[in-house]
């Protein structure tokens, strides 16, 4: 009995190592970094990111007195639509931009958007495709987790580039999320058979007594 609860015993920590060590590699896994050559010319590049640089200053501030103000800038808010990092975040609208900045800054982070390696294809005239990386800094516990902006801008009459669709993402590394489960699932089996092992063998021992 006591070969069988120290093998059991020594998988189940095997597998809490293998957890624990898998869900450090996450919270370390760096973001995105092999963006191709964007396509757009000079002068529209540096267009866009001004819009970002708006955006970025809103995250930055975190002042939700100017959530208008940074939408006015950014967003186009007769087309956009938004998919946050949660399943259910689906937003939409005037009052969606204003929902996602209001919780973005309020409740979830430090966010640093790198600008400086924004990947932009040009798909006509007035829209472009983009892509750029960041990190964010949780404020609860103070996580840092890589995050992915990508969508779509339109540009408006004024020449000024603004989202009109747009999907944030974590850049997690989903192997390891896949292996870490793997592992949570496999130390919780262990334990509840050397749990149920110690039982049967108590209740033996009872009855022989």
């Amino acid at each position: 009995m006591k070969l069988i609860v120290t093998i059991v015993t020594s998988l189940a920590l095997l597998f809490t190592g293998i957890y624990i060590f898998l869900m450090l590699e996450i919270n370390s896994t760096p973001g995105a970094f092999n963006y191709p050559d964007s396509n757009i010319s000079e002068p529209n590049r540096q267009a866009i990111e001004k819009t970002l640089k708006v955006f970025q200053e809103g995250y930055t501030l975190r002042d939700a007195s100017k959530i208008g103000e940074c939408i006015a800038q950014t967003i186009d808010t007769a087309s956009i639509f938004i998919l946050g990092t949660n399943p259910n975040e689906i937003l939409k609208g005037k009052d969606g931009a204003q929902g996602l900045l209001y919780g973005d800054w309020t409740y979830w982070g430090s966010v640093k958007y790198d600008i400086d390696r924004l990947y932009a294809d040009q798909i006509t005239d007035s829209i472009v495709y983009v892509v750029f990386p960041g990190n964010i800094t949780l404020d609860f516990n103070k996580m840092n987790f890589p995050l992915q902006v990508t969508g779509t801008m339109m540009q408006d009459g004024n020449g000024q580039w603004k989202f009109s669709k747009m999907q944030f993402i974590y850049g997690w590394n989903t192997n390891y999320i896949i292996f870490a489960r793997t592992a949570a699932y496999g130390t919780l089996i262990l334990l509840v058979a050397l749990l149920t092992f110690i039982c049967i063998i108590k209740c033996i021992v009872g009855r022989k007594k």
